[in-house]
């Protein structure tokens, strides 16, 4: 087969021009699939792809089919850059103008016969690009389309139509063959296509075309596509797979092994198997498992063919060790071999981080292996903790590293591939979106166990991304723990019907136990209550519209501390300068979203070395302020609560703060030992501020506040309370209720905007989101028709958190010689940016400018001043790897900052404020 045609060229570490022959890349990427497929993939991939194939092969059972498995992916790796093998690609210059290499292989392809020596008729690729042409040409040769889709894919997006693979050859023949009549040239190009396809055959070992498998699994093949990208992007890295020199058109070294290992820092993950919860939990934890632990262990050790289970129990119950223990448990029962950990906000994920690689140390410490983790979310480059752990680069003289990140999943499309993953919940949710490269996210995810932390704090929009991506993970029998505090019932019901494909009502959507655990065997669905020996604990509930400053200052007479969790930032701001006026910053704290993420951090590390779990210097007298950051992330404990009012569910997440500790109960003050909240604009009227409206909608607001109880038992009251908050169906009367007069006619447009509300949302969903799981769809061809991606410009633009489009710059504080400080004092000069760590420490300055700045109406003409203002004042950001694509803010002397007819002030107690110009 003549080895003229090229795949790649470039320049190379030398200075020199570089080249790579298509056969030999078709080689290396053959030689990397079959590793990846025996070395990365998980038991339960495999096995999904030798289901698939298995019709194919009658007469071996499926657990003997991996050498056809592999002759499948050897020959879809073999002939993914077919497409390279016609005038269109040939002709094509290289990206960096390398006119000497250039000139030498155009020579070389005229010498051979596969052009002209003149150039009258130059093919492009742009009707014809390699992976659709690729396509066309097995299609032309009887391959059917389950593999073609996939070659035709392989750059991240499948053809939108058979239509545009049919019309390919005849439309365009001077791409395919130089030539749109049959003459020596035409000839020349297709006989070598011919000769590839043939090669591949025999190559792979299935030898003849009636021997290539079918793929009747729509995920397989998703899978496989996955797959093929992954050798693809591994083959095409100059580091493990070099180029040759100009005059070279073979590598006699140990190439393929010498690559691979280069690449290759773990082996695949097999759990350990552990028969008894006691043993597990001493070993990875070094405490003996309480019931709701042993319970759920139990659970997943009988079940046969376990899939989701849902996890509802009170806060501080141990359900992060409880996910541990099941992850653990279905990777060895369902073939996984990796863990993706899911939580709402990059706060919690940074916390969980931490919990996370302590118990992937453990792994590694009891299998004598490496393990390979992730974090990932928009600053994790910033994350302390991820970046000191060790890196690939750093382990060649090392093999006994524990645990370590491999530099090559870094990235968004690659992150998620790796074996552990922690990271924010959208990571999971754009498993659903349409989107460039999709396949590569489930390829990811269908290795792993998937653990969803704090389910409940997802709206309508979300929970639909949720629900879609559920599904997928069971047609790919992905296990799945999902762990709530406090889960509406609806909620749980779709999250199970999703997962199971299945419509329709059951009696695991009525059931109000709690502790829960709803979970999967196959298709059958069970519950178990182990609410036994729990402890509850009585909360006085006091509905209080009177002087918040003079309730403070009595119940707070003897010292103690109190937390005020309120709904928006302004209203945080504005208690918090009338508590520091009263009583001093020293005994003030605040905390929200808009201070600076530097700011933020250190307040939280502040809080919980205050009031967290193991604090010795816990202070007497304390009024901790805050918005919904108090509610999600942060271990802290209050003597005394007062909270707007909100949605039952995150009520209860408050109220969970309330004297959490049981060890500082002796340092309570007397008049505090018995635990009461105070629920702030609990209005007799249902009246609520606009503000609270705006983030909750006014029907789940009236709904809590009219069930809400005196007293409630913590935590056998919670799934009570909140399903009645969320059973819609129950209408709300005036029986035993002092309502006022219109509160029927109030109640139904509350209600009716709500729906509105939530249709409109799933709507808006639903524009990109990709379909559900079809068993009988054949092929990839027009999986992502319309992506996100291609309409990425529309106002319709789908993303996986609704809400405003947020703004987020880097603050820096102006000097008087045209330099800038930092927050914390230290001066930065223009020649400081070619240092990295300083870049990176600028970079964690960041904070989000207030919603109103980012309104449909005014978004654009904030951002290009914004623009304008960078391109001015820190023109050498764009320079820093750290600081490239970032946009920047100055404060002045009085740490204010003009912008679009606002005027920002920073103040290191408040946070970001900001007043209209009149």
């Amino acid at each position: 087969m003549d080895e003229t045609l090229w795949a790649k060229k470039s320049i190379g570490n030398d200075g020199l021009p570089k080249w790579l022959p298509l056969k030999q890349h078709l080689l290396d990427t053959s030689f990397t699939i079959k590793m990846l497929y025996r070395k990365y993939l998980s038991d339960n991939q495999q096995l999904t792809i030798k289901k698939a194939i298995s019709d194919s092969y009658n007469n071996i059972p499926v657990s003997e089919l991996d050498e056809k498995a592999e002759q499948l992916v050897k020959f879809i790796a073999l002939l993914h850059d077919i497409g390279k093998a016609t005038p269109a690609f040939q002709s094509k210059d290289s990206y960096r103008g390398i006119r000497e290499l250039d000139l030498s292989i155009k020579s070389k392809l005229i010498q051979n016969g596969f052009f002209p020596s003149d150039d009258t008729k130059i093919p492009t690729s742009k009707f014809s690009p390699h992976a659709l042409a690729g396509e066309a040409i097995l299609k032309q040769y009887g391959v059917n389309d389950e593999i073609g889709s996939i070659i035709g894919g392989h750059h991240g997006m499948p053809v939108t139509s058979i239509g545009d693979v049919k019309r390919q050859l005849p439309k365009y023949p001077i791409n395919y063959y130089f030539s749109n009549v049959y003459d020596r040239i035409h000839e020349r190009w297709e006989r070598i296509q011919k000769d590839y396809f043939q090669w591949a055959l025999k190559e792979s070992g299935l030898n003849t075309i009636d021997n290539i498998p079918s793929i009747k699994s729509f995920g397989s093949q998703v899978i496989l596509e996955g797959l093929l990208v992954m050798a693809d992007w591994v083959a095409s890295n100059e580091n493990y797979f070099g180029l040759f020199n100009m005059d070279q058109v073979k590598d006699g070294s140990n190439r393929y092994k010498n690559g691979w290992l280069k690449w290759f820092k773990t082996f695949k993950w097999e759990p350990e198997i552990y028969t008894d919860a006691n043993d597990y939990y001493n070993d990875r934890f070094g405490f003996d498992p309480h019931k709701l632990q042993k319970q759920l262990f139990s659970t997943i050790d009988d079940s046969i063919d376990p899939g989701v289970f849902i996890i509802e129990a009170g806060m501080g119950t141990g359900k992060t060790e409880a996910a541990l223990s099941s992850v653990e448990q279905l990777a060895q029962k369902k073939g996984c071999s990796g863990l993706f950990w899911a939580l709402p906000t990059q706060a919690t994920t940074n916390a969980m981080f931490g919990r996370v690689e302590a118990w992937c140390e453990k792994i590694a410490a009891s299998s004598d292996t490496n393990v390979e983790i992730q974090l990932v979310h928009g600053k994790a480059a910033l994350n302390d903790s991820f970046t000191k752990i060790p890196h690939s680069i750093d382990i060649n003289e090392d093999e006994n590293a524990g645990v370590l990140v491999n530099g090559w999943f870094s990235g968004n499309k690659k992150a998620i591939l790796d074996d552990f993953v922690v990271g924010t919940i959208d990571q999971l949710l754009l498993l659903a979106l349409k989107k460039k490269h999709l396949e590569l996210r489930h390829l990811g995810f269908s290795q792993k166990v998937v653990v969803i932390d704090e389910a409940h704090s997802f709206d309508a929009y979300m929970q639909e991304y949720l629900y879609r991506s559920l599904n997928w993970l069971g047609k790919y029998g992905v296990p799945v723990v999902i762990l709530s505090a406090t889960l509406p019932s609806d909620k749980r019901l779709k999250m199970i019907n999703s997962y199971l494909g299945i419509s329709g009502a059951d009696d695991y959507n009525q059931n109000n136990a709690y502790p829960l655990i709803t979970y999967t065997d196959g298709n059958k669905v069970s519950q178990i209550s182990v609410s036994d020996n729990i402890d509850s604990k009585n909360v006085k509930l006091n509905k209080f519209n009177g002087n918040l400053l003079d309730e403070l200052k009595s119940v707070l007479s003897d010292g103690g501390v109190a937390g005020i969790i309120v709904n928006t930032v302004k209203r945080a701001q504005q208690i918090a300068k009338d508590m520091i006026e009263e009583f001093g910053e020293d005994s003030v704290e605040l905390l929200h979203s808009s201070f600076i993420a530097t700011d933020r951090s250190n307040k939280e590390k502040n809080l919980l070395l205050e009031i967290g779990k193991d604090n010795s210097h816990r202070p007497y007298k304390k009024i901790i302020v805050g918005t919904q950051v108090l509610e999600q992330s942060l271990d802290i404990d209050f003597d005394i609560l007062f909270t707007d009012l909100a949605p039952m569910d995150l009520l209860m997440q408050r109220i969970g703060r309330l004297q959490r500790h049981e060890n500082n109960n002796s340092n309570r003050p007397s008049k505090l030992k018995k635990p009461q909240v105070y629920v702030l604009q609990t209005d007799s009227n249902y009246e609520f501020d606009s503000g609270s409206i705006a983030i909750y909608g006014e029907l789940l607001l009236i709904r809590t506040q009219y069930y809400l109880p005196s007293i409630i038992s913590i935590p056998r009251d919670l799934s009570c309370l909140v399903q009645s908050v969320y059973n819609l169906s129950s209408d709300i009367t005036n029986i035993n209720l002092d309502l006022p007069n219109d509160f029927d006619a109030k109640y139904k447009r509350a209600k009716d905007s709500y729906q509105e509300l939530i249709n409109d949302k799933r709507k808006s969903a639903k524009t990109y989101m990709i379909k559900k799981y079809e068993k009988n769809k054949d092929n990839l061809i027009g999986w992502i028709n319309k992506s996100k991606d291609e309409l990425s410009d529309s106002k319709g633009d789908a993303e996986v958190r609704d809400g405003e489009e947020n703004i987020e710059v880097i603050v820096l504080w102006k000097t008087k010689d045209d330099n800038y400080k930092l927050l914390n004092g230290k001066m930065i000069s223009n020649s400081d940016l070619e240092i990295d760590q300083i870049t990176k420490n600028i970079a964690t300055n960041t904070i989000k400018l207030p919603v109103v700045m980012s309104k449909s109406y005014n978004i654009d003409k904030t951002i290009d001043e914004l623009e304008k203002f960078n391109k001015k004042y820190l023109p050498n950001w764009q320079m820093c790897p750290w600081l490239r694509g970032s946009l920047g803010i100055l404060l002045d002397e009085n740490n204010d900052f003009i912008i679009n007819g606002y005027k920002l002030h920073y103040d290191k107690n408040l946070g970001m404020m900001y007043n209209k110009i009149e």
